[in-house]
């Protein structure tokens, strides 16, 4: 039997006049290559995401790490000489859309696996479906343009950074390599415009419990600049949460459409804020974390044992004040 949900909630001071509230999904890595691209190619294009597909579709917006560039790469969605290196097929953008994702970060290390061809056909196919993305540019750039979407009178501002590419070369100004000047250019800017800011952040080690103090530096100077939300991805596996104030850093959300076979590979949780605006103030008002079974077809919830497990992993690798009520956490901002 699976166990709903984890509930982060944050007890925040408002105004009372002119509220509008607005719900947002976070969730990690989604790879739409290898096999399952080989899925997508026969026909199958709602399989990724069909068994989770109710939840995304209720939120008002969703964002997801693509991990895989969407290219026609006349039937291959894996290189015969690596299987580190793969690509969705052009119709992955489709089946990105009919999911309900509405925003997707392209700065990672595999931004690049099949070079300027693969990065340029992935913005294109993206754009046709609709599918709105942040952190990669089609030309050589020297910054990079956020991404705006409006919901509910909400206006929320994404970015994205990656800390590195894969490969030797060819991408840059192409893809937003995290350098700290010009995404606390990037943030001010943004800042002054929305009323909401998350920023994507793809860095650090693979499958660590806890990530790294450099990693920690940056995803911090990012709150400093002006992000609300800050979501690491790259790692693979969920990692904890910090409070700043009222603004949250996601250290790993894992896996979400993911293939890998490791343990904390197939256990994750993805994140749904609600925002409330007030006045001219926009805040947190709620955070739900919800327990997910990533892997070609990820679903929502767990068993009571491996939920139980989770819940105490977010309580090691979490800065924030975590209590247990049932099946649900929370987190309560200090007054």
């Amino acid at each position: 039997m699976a166990v709903g949900f984890i509930a982060v909630r944050l007890v925040l001071s408002q105004s009372v006049d002119s509220v509008s509230r607005m719900s947002l999904l976070l969730f990690g890595d989604v790879n739409l290559g290898r096999s399952l691209g080989q899925e997508i190619l026969n026909g199958n294009i709602d399989y990724p995401f069909r068994n989770v597909k109710g939840i995304l579709r209720r939120a008002d917006a969703v964002f997801v790490n693509l991990e895989s560039q969407l290219s026609d790469q006349h039937g291959e969605t894996e290189s015969r000489e690596s299987n580190y290196v793969f690509c969705g097929p052009p119709q992955g953008a489709t089946a990105l859309k009919r999911a309900g994702i509405t925003v997707v970060s392209t700065a990672n290390n595999h931004a690049f696996d099949y070079a300027l061809k693969g990065l340029q056909e992935t913005l294109r196919y993206l754009d046709s479906a609709g599918v709105r993305h942040v952190g990669t540019s089609a030309d050589s750039v020297r910054f990079f343009s956020p991404t705006v979407v409006r919901r509910q009178g909400i206006r929320i501002g994404f970015l994205a950074y990656t800390e590195f590419v894969n490969g030797e070369g060819g991408w840059e100004g192409r893809i937003s390599l995290f350098d700290s000047t010009r995404a606390r250019n990037e943030i001010r800017r943004l800042r002054r415009d929305v009323d909401f800011v998350v920023v994507s952040f793809h860095g650090g080690s693979e499958y660590g419990e806890q990530p790294r103090a450099s990693t920690l530096r940056r995803m911090r100077s990012l709150i400093g600049a002006g992000a609300d939300v800050v979501v690491g991805h790259h790692p693979h596996v969920p990692q904890g949460v910090e409070v700043c104030g009222r603004k949250l850093i996601f250290y790993s959300l894992g896996n979400f459409v993911f293939n890998q076979a490791n343990e904390w590979g197939k256990r994750s949780f993805g994140v749904e804020l609600r925002l409330r605006k007030s006045g001219r103030e926009t805040a947190i008002e709620s955070v739900r974390l919800i327990p997910i079974r990533p892997f070609k077809q990820p679903s929502v919830g767990l068993p009571p044992e491996e939920f139980e497990q989770l819940v105490q992993r977010l309580k090691k690798t979490s800065t924030a004040d975590i209590v247990c009520r049932q099946d649900s956490i929370f987190v309560t901002l200090p007054h």
